[in-house]
C-alpha cells in the first residue's frame, strides 16, 4: 500500500473512514491516487468514479457501492483502456471497506462537528413555535399562506414565487405574514441539540432566525457571525458561521423584501445569473468538509444541486436527515447527491453520541491541513530517478519530491541551486519571512523543494500548507508546540489569506512563499504590510557557473549530451529561455506531440486545455469555477473521459486543475493552438472577469482582487502578442480582440481594458488612437469607485513623452505641458510606493530623449517649472535607502534626470 507524505494510505476515496486515522485527514487528502499496476501511471479517483457511476445509473442502482455496475465497466474497459478497469476495480475493492466504520445504515459512526457543515432546510425548524403560535410552514405551506393573504383560490396552480411576486404587486401586507410565520419564539429539544455542537458552518436556505433565538438562550450575541445574502463575504469566516443563502427575516423591512429575500420568480432568477460571493463558501466549504449533513432539506432549489452535482465521487460525505419518502421516485431522487437517511430530525439527535471533536494532533504526521516533510518516511530507500523520468520532467514539468530527496545534493534529477540555497538558509536565520522570487518558470518550486530537504535535515521540522484549505485549528495547536517550525505556503494568496492565523506559534518559527517577480513588483507595500516580521527576497532567475555546469552533466546523464550542445548553457541562462528551446529539440518534440496532440482532438479538452494554459503561463491560479462559468461544461466530467494521457499534461483533483509547467503551457499556446482561438479564449475570460467586476460590492475580496487581476493579465497587449508571435496578420487578429471587447457593455466600462487598447495603438503607432483610448481609460476610472490609476499615471507618463518626441513637429509649442508637468508630479509620489516604483522609472527614463529633441520649444517660463519638477524627482531618487537603489536599478533614472536638467539649463 503506497503512502503520501501525511503517512495515510494513498488512493483511498476521501470518506472512506479508517479507526487508526484521524477523521478529519480525509478532507486533506483527497486527490490521491492509486497504481493498478507497478510502474502504470496513477489512476485517479475523478476518472475512475466518473464512468463507474455512469453504469450505476444505467443499471438504476441506488447504492454507492453497486456490484453489478462495477462489473459492467471493468468489462466495457478492460480490453480498450485496462488501467481504467484495474482502477476501477481497486476503488470497488476500498468501497466494500467501507462497512468497517459505517453502521448498517450508512451513517459514519464518527465524526468531527468542527470539521463538518450542516444545511439546515424547513424540516429542521418545521416543530419549532413563531411568533403567530403555529409552525413555521413547510412544503406548499407558504405557498397557501400567500394566496389566503391575497384572496387566491388554494387550488390555483402557482408556485409560491408567483404568488410571492403577486402579493409584492398589489401592495399586500406579504412582510407582516412572513415575520409572524418565520419569527420564531421557541425551540425544540432536538434543535438545540444540534445547535449546541461546534459545527464548522451552518447553511440554511430558510427565511426563520432560530440559531439567534438558540444563541440568545444560551445569553450569546444572537446576531453575531450570523450573514445572509445582502451581507458582503468577509474574506476568513470564523467557525460556527451561519450563513441565510436565502435571506432572513430577521434582515428584512417592508419596503426591501423583495432585495432581502430570495423568494419571487425574478429573485431565484437573478441569484442564478448574479451568482452571490456566498455560494463560493458554499462551494469550498462542501469540497473540504469532513461531512455534510443537509436537514430537513430535499434538493428543491438548483443552486445548492448544482454545487453537489459539480463533484462526483463525494456523495458518501453528504448526508440527508429527512422523512420516510412516500414513493421510490421521490426515495431515488438523491442519489446523485449524496446518502439519504428517513430517520428524521430524531433520528439525527440520537446518532449525535457520534460526533468527536478531534483532539490536536499527536504526531506531525496526523495533521490533516499540513503535509510534513519526512525525509524517512516508511523506512524505505527512495528509487532513484530514471533517464526517462529526468526527460518526462523537461518536457512535462511533473516533479518527484521523492526523486530529488534520493539524490540530493547531487545533480542527479534536477540541478541542486547550492548558492541559491546558501542565501536562503542565511536569510532565514536573520529573517522571519522569505520571498522566493522569480520569472513565471524559473524554477521557484524546485529551489523550494531543495530548500525544504536542506532545512530538514539540519534538524528544523518543515510543514507545507496544502493548497485552498485553511489550516485546522487542531493543526494550529500542534504546531505552537514546536520551536522552530517552517511553515511552507503553497502560493502567494494562501499566504496572504492564512498567516495571520500563525500569530500564536514560537518566536523561532519561519516562512516561506513563493512569488513571481512580475507580482512583486506591483505588491511589494502588501508583501511588507501583510506578511510577517522582517521579510528577505531571494531571485533566482539566472543560474550561476556551477549551475550550468551541474544542468550540462545533468543532461549528458540522462543521454540528452546532444541537447546541451544545441542549447548554448551558459552563466546567466535563465531557466525558462533553456526550456523553451530544448522543447524544439527532437525527442522531447516528439514526446510532448504524442501526448498532446491526440488530447487537442476533443474540441471541449481542446478549449479547457487552452484555458488552462492561459491562465498559468499568465501566473494566475487556475480557478475550477471561473472555468466552469466561461465553458458552460464540468472540467472535471472533460478530464475524466481523456484517459491518463492528460495527467502528463496536468494535474488534477477536487481542489486542483492546473498544467504542471508554465513554460510548456507558454510552448502549447504558441505552437499548438491556432491564433484565432486564442484570442477568442481571450476575450471570453475577458468578459466573464469583467462580469464579476461589474457585481461586485466588495472591493476587497479575493473574487474581486482575482477576477481584477485576470482581466488585467489576460487583456494584456505584451501577453497576447508574445503569445501569437510573428504571425504575418497578428495585428490584425490583435486588433479585432480589442475591439469586440470594445462592444461588450462590460469590458467596456474597464479602465484597464482601454489602457491596454492604448498601449496596442502606441505599438502601430497610431498617436491619435493611443491619445484618446488613455482619455477613455480616465474617464472609466473615474466612474469606478476606489480604481487607483497606478497603472494609467505610469503609462500616460510615457505616452506623453513619446507624443511630444514623435507626435509633434520641432518648432511648435510643447501642447502637453501643463498634462505632462502635473503627471510628473503624481508619479513622483509614486516611487516612495514599493509597489509601483519599477514601472515609474521605466516612465522617467522616456523624459530624456523627448526632451533632447524638443528642449528649443520649451519656453523660459517652462524650462524652469520643468527644472522644478525633475529636481525634485532627482532628489526623491537619491534619498532611497542603498538596497532599494540597488534592487530596483533607480540610479540610471536619477543620472538621466539629471541629464535632462543639464540639457535645459544650457540654453
Amino acid at each position: 500500500m503506497l503512502r503520501s507524505e501525511a503517512g495515510w494510505h494513498v488512493g483511498e476515496p476521501p470518506f472512506v473512514t479508517y479507526r487508526r486515522e484521524p477523521p478529519a485527514s480525509r478532507t486533506a487528502r483527497f486527490g490521491t491516487t492509486c497504481r493498478s499496476k507497478p510502474g502504470r501511471s496513477p489512476t485517479s479517483l475523478a476518472t475512475a468514479t466518473f464512468v463507474w457511476r455512469k453504469h450505476a445509473v444505467a443499471h438504476r442502482c441506488t447504492m454507492l457501492r453497486c456490484h453489478q455496475a462495477c462489473v459492467k465497466a471493468m468489462a466495457t474497459h478492460r480490453h480498450d483502456e485496462p488501467w481504467l478497469a484495474n482502477g476501477i476495480s481497486s476503488w470497488f475493492q476500498r468501497f466494500t471497506d467501507m462497512e468497517a466504520t459505517l453502521s448498517s445504515d450508512d451513517f459514519p459512526t464518527v465524526f468531527d462537528p468542527s470539521s463538518c457543515v450542516i444545511f439546515l432546510g424547513a424540516g429542521f425548524s418545521a416543530d419549532s413555535t413563531n411568533k403567530a403560535n403555529g409552525c413555521p410552514p413547510v412544503g406548499d405551506g407558504l405557498n397557501k399562506a400567500i394566496k389566503e393573504l391575497a384572496n387566491i383560490p388554494a387550488d390555483e396552480p402557482s408556485d409560491f414565487t408567483d404568488s410571492a411576486g403577486y402579493a409584492i404587486s398589489q401592495k399586500l401586507d406579504l412582510f407582516s405574514l412572513l415575520e409572524g410565520l418565520y419569527t420564531i419564539r421557541k425551540l425544540t429539544d432536538s434543535q438545540r441539540k444540534i445547535l449546541s455542537l461546534p459545527w464548522r458552518r451552518i447553511y440554511t436556505t430558510n427565511y426563520d432566525n432560530s440559531v439567534s433565538v438558540f444563541r440568545a438562550e444560551k445569553n450569546g450575541n444572537a446576531s453575531g457571525d450570523i450573514f445572509d445574502l445582502t451581507d458582503d463575504p468577509p474574506r476568513q469566516l470564523r467557525k460556527g458561521v451561519v450563513v441565510h443563502l436565502h435571506g432572513s427575516i430577521a434582515k428584512c423591512q417592508p419596503d426591501n423584501l423583495d432585495q432581502s429575500l430570495v423568494l419571487t420568480r425574478r429573485s431565484y432568477v437573478e441569484q442564478r445569473v448574479k451568482k452571490s460571493l456566498w455560494w463560493d463558501w458554499f462551494d469550498r466549504d462542501i469540497k473540504t468538509s469532513q461531512y455534510v449533513f443537509f436537514l430537513g432539506y430535499d434538493i428543491n432549489d438548483f443552486e445548492p444541486a448544482s454545487y453537489l452535482i459539480k463533484y462526483p465521487g463525494m456523495e458518501g460525505r453528504r448526508h440527508f436527515i429527512l422523512r420516510n419518502p412516500k414513493s421510490p421516485i421521490i426515495a431515488s431522487k438523491l442519489v446523485d447527491y449524496g446518502v439519504r437517511h428517513s430517520f428524521e430530525l430524531t433520528g439525527f439527535v440520537d446518532r449525535l453520541d457520534r460526533a468527536k471533536v478531534e483532539a490536536t494532533p499527536a504526531h506531525e504526521r496526523e495533521l490533516s491541513s499540513f503535509r510534513y516533510v519526512d525525509l524517512s518516511k516508511d523506512n524505505k530507500l527512495p528509487s532513484k530517478p530514471t533517464s526517462a523520468e529526468i526527460q518526462e520532467l523537461l518536457a512535462f514539468g511533473r516533479i518527484r519530491f521523492d526523486a530529488i530527496r534520493s539524490s540530493f545534493p547531487k545533480s542527479e534529477y534536477v540541478v541542486i541551486r547550492a548558492s541559491s540555497l546558501d542565501a536562503c538558509k542565511n536569510a532565514l536565520e536573520e529573517n522571519k519571512t522569505l520571498v522566493i522570487h522569480s520569472k513565471i518558470g524559473n524554477g521557484k518550486t524546485i529551489v523550494s523543494d531543495e530548500l525544504k530537504i536542506v532545512l530538514s535535515q539540519e534538524g528544523r521540522r518543515c510543514f507545507i500548507l496544502r493548497d485552498n484549505i485553511s489550516p485546522l485549528p487542531q493543526d494550529i495547536e500542534f504546531l505552537k508546540g514546536i520551536d522552530a517550525p517552517v511553515i511552507f505556503f503553497p502560493n502567494y494568496d494562501s499566504a496572504i489569506a492564512n498567516i495571520h492565523l500563525f500569530d500564536g506559534l514560537s518566536e523561532n518559527s519561519r516562512y516561506v512563499v513563493e512569488l513571481s517577480s512580475s507580482t512583486l513588483q506591483v505588491r511589494m507595500q502588501e508583501v511588507h504590510s501583510r506578511l510577517r516580521g522582517k521579510i528577505a527576497r531571494i531571485g533566482i532567475d539566472r543560474l550561476d557557473q556551477d549551475d550550468a555546469t551541474a544542468l550540462v552533466e545533468l543532461l549528458g546523464k540522462a543521454g540528452l549530451t546532444a541537447l546541451s550542445r544545441a542549447v548554448d548553457i551558459r552563466e546567466g541562462i535563465e531557466f525558462r529561455d533553456f526550456l523553451l528551446k530544448s522543447y524544439d529539440y527532437p525527442e522531447i518534440a516528439k514526446r510532448l506531440r504524442s501526448v498532446i496532440d491526440p488530447l487537442l482532438q476533443n474540441a471541449p479538452a481542446r478549449r479547457l486545455i487552452c484555458i488552462s494554459s492561459i491562465l498559468k503561463s499568465a501566473g494566475l491560479p487556475v480557478d475550477v469555477g471561473f472555468i466552469e462559468d466561461v465553458t458552460g461544461e464540468d472540467p472535471y466530467a472533460i478530464l475524466s473521459g481523456l484517459g491518463e494521457s492528460v495527467l502528463e499534461l496536468m494535474a488534477y483533483s477536487m481542489d486542483k486543475l492546473e498544467p504542471h509547467s508554465s513554460v510548456l503551457s507558454e510552448h502549447i499556446l504558441q505552437k499548438y493552438v491556432d491564433s484565432k482561438d486564442f484570442v477568442g479564449i481571450i476575450f471570453d475570460l475577458t468578459a466573464e472577469a469583467a462580469r464579476r467586476i461589474d457585481e461586485a460590492h466588495d472591493f476587497s475580496s479575493e473574487r474581486f482582487r482575482r477576477a481584477r487581476a485576470l482581466l488585467s493579465a489576460v487583456i494584456r497587449f505584451g501577453f497576447v502578442n508574445s503569445i501569437i508571435g510573428q504571425a504575418a496578420d497578428k495585428r490584425k487578429t490583435i486588433g479585432k480582440l480589442y475591439e469586440s471587447c470594445r462592444r461588450d457593455a462590460l469590458i467596456e466600462k474597464e479602465p484597464l481594458f482601454w489602457l491596454q487598447y492604448s498601449i496596442f495603438w502606441q505599438d502601430e503607432p497610431r498617436w491619435d488612437l493611443a491619445e484618446s483610448h488613455m482619455a477613455e481609460a480616465y474617464s472609466r476610472g473615474a466612474a469606478r469607485p476606489n480604481f487607483k490609476t497606478f497603472q494609467l499615471d505610469t503609462n500616460y507618463l510615457g505616452l506623453l513623452c513619446d507624443l511630444e518626441l514623435f507626435f509633434s513637429n520641432v518648432g511648435q509649442p510643447v501642447a502637453r505641458f501643463e498634462k505632462l508637468t502635473g503627471i510628473m508630479e503624481t508619479c513622483r509620489a509614486m516611487i516612495d510606493d514599493g509597489n509601483h516604483r519599477n514601472h515609474v522609472i521605466k516612465a522617467f527614463l522616456k523624459l530624456e530623449p523627448m526632451i533632447s529633441k524638443r528642449k528649443g520649444d520649451f519656453t523660459d517660463v517652462q524650462c524652469t517649472a520643468l527644472c522644478y519638477s525633475l529636481n525634485l524627482v532627482a532628489e526623491k531618487l537619491a534619498a532611497l535607502p542603498t538596497n532599494e537603489k540597488a534592487l530596483w536599478g533607480t540610479e540610471p533614472c536619477r543620472m538621466s534626470i539629471e541629464n535632462c536638467i543639464r540639457i535645459l539649463t544650457r540654453q
